[in-house]
């Protein structure tokens, strides 16, 4: 699934003696499900079987949705690669700007930052651990914007949450990309709404996903038509919120004021 899973796109065709992405025709779902690349990113063909319900069922409404799920931090890794694999045997993914059908993802209850009980600093704040712990969020937000054309994302209570709190935190990177534009300016795609609430973002991130979410968008270059954002950010651990927006509102950001 391009950049998302780390792999090209010839490797994530794979090995499998067919189907459309390798020209040899549309494959059914019993051979997506036992191809070999497609179980050796899923491990069963349980989870194939799963995954490929999930991306049929996407296809058909344009909400790809793990709602509710609580799905185990490694699976809903290994059902989104299978998802990215299906795309590419199908022909879905054919190219490096090909995206799925898809204008919302919802992983809404599912434990995407797997807290780190009973780990010892100074290992719980180590680069190494941070960076660790950041990659299936990074790999969720890659996904989201490359290889989709969502423009609703739901992350709620998905247990994110700030580790550095500054600009090197990895988790707080990643989810400001979700406000951020995509793409080259005329061609650049960005996000309706993002939902996030009952996680445990903080007030100081709070305040910098605002700020980037307003200037990317008065950078619109179509003044008339500047893409609008819905952010929900309900029960997080969130203090001082009307501080926060007075900042905001009086020019106490790097690039003025906030209407």
């Amino acid at each position: 699934l391009k950049a998302f899973s780390g792999q090209s796109q010839g490797e994530m065709a794979g090995q499998s003696g067919g189907g459309e992405a390798g020209g040899g025709g549309a494959m059914s779902d019993e051979e997506l499900i036992k191809d070999y690349s497609t179980l050796k990113v899923c491990g069963s063909e349980e989870v194939a079987r799963d995954s490929l319900a999930v991306l049929k069922s996407a296809l058909e409404t344009g909400k790809l949705s793990f709602a509710d799920k609580d799905l185990p931090e490694e699976l809903l890794v290994r059902m989104l690669k299978a998802i990215g694999k299906f795309g590419t045997l199908k022909g879905l993914l054919p190219t490096r700007t090909s995206v799925l059908p898809v204008n919302e993802v919802n992983l809404n209850g599912n434990t995407i930052l797997t807290p780190l009980a009973g780990m010892a600093e100074p290992l719980r704040s180590a680069k190494s651990t941070l960076a660790r712990r950041a990659q299936t969020v990074q790999l969720i937000v890659q996904f989201i914007r490359v290889s989709t054309d969502a423009k609703i994302v739901r992350l709620e209570d998905c247990g994110l949450e700030g580790t550095t709190h500054d600009k090197d935190d990895p988790i707080e990177q990643e989810i400001l990309r979700l406000v951020k534009k995509f793409g080259a300016t005329k061609t650049a795609k960005y996000a309706r709404e993002v939902w996030l609430a009952k996680n445990k973002f903080r007030g100081d991130f709070a305040k910098k996903m605002i700020e980037a979410a307003y200037w990317e968008r008065a950078r619109h270059p179509d003044k008339d038509n500047i893409p609008r954002l819905f952010l929900d950010l309900r029960q997080n651990r969130i203090q001082g919120a009307e501080r926060i927006l007075s900042e905001l509102r009086d020019s106490k950001t790097a690039g003025g004021p906030i209407g």
